[in-house]
């Protein structure tokens, strides 16, 4: 059970930290497009959404490929990533759960609360957006951070690498090189003619 929350948790940890670069780079993002913010918004969360993706499925490809050894005797499954996916949005639900049910009086803090609702989940706006930001949009959006982890975690217990699919790169092999074995009979010759010269020679 520990191990589930611990790659949960890292996950969580990995979707923070995107999140905070998020809000760091808003309020210039704001500054440039001005009326225009909810026009590009969902162009903006979903360059994040990329960024949340690259990061999360890279973190679950490793830890399959460290699991798969045997020596760490881990007992790895091909959708071990959805369950470590399904831990981490539990704190993120109910944040979001909470700032959903909350109501307040006063307008502006009312504001406020569905404006911290969607930065929660800022790098998903342009899902939930498209979907009205309704329930559906919501649970759907929170549904991505498993599936991204999922994907990562069959990726590395299948070795699959799509970016290199993607780029068509084809994987390098390196070449070692030719060493004879010491029962070749070209290393005799080479032995005796080395000798005959000596005997030439004197």
């Amino acid at each position: 059970m520990k191990m589930y929350v611990r790659n949960g948790l890292k996950i969580l940890a990995d979707y923070g930290m995107v999140l905070v670069v998020f809000v760091i780079f808003l309020y210039p993002f704001l500054g440039l497009t001005k009326d225009s913010l909810y026009v590009w918004l969902p162009l903006y969360s979903a360059v994040f959404f990329i960024f949340a993706f690259a990061v999360i499925y890279a973190d679950m490809k490793e830890l399959a490929k460290k699991e798969k050894k045997p020596q760490y005797d881990l007992k790895p499954h091909p959708f071990k990533g959805a369950i470590y996916g399904f831990v981490s949005i539990v704190p993120v639900a109910v944040l979001v759960l909470v700032g959903s049910l909350l109501r307040f009086s006063s307008f502006s803090a009312d504001r406020l609360r569905h404006v911290l609702v969607n930065i929660i989940l800022g790098p998903f706006y342009f899902l939930y957006r498209a979907l009205n930001e309704s329930l559906i949009g919501y649970t759907a959006s929170m549904l991505l951070l498993p599936l991204i982890a999922m994907l990562g975690y069959l990726a590395g217990f299948y070795g699959i690498d799509i970016f290199r699919k993607i780029s068509g790169k084809k994987k390098e092999v390196q070449e070692r090189p030719f060493t004879k074995s010491p029962w070749n009979p070209t290393n005799n010759t080479k032995k005796s003619s080395g000798k005959k010269k000596k005997k030439t020679n004197e």
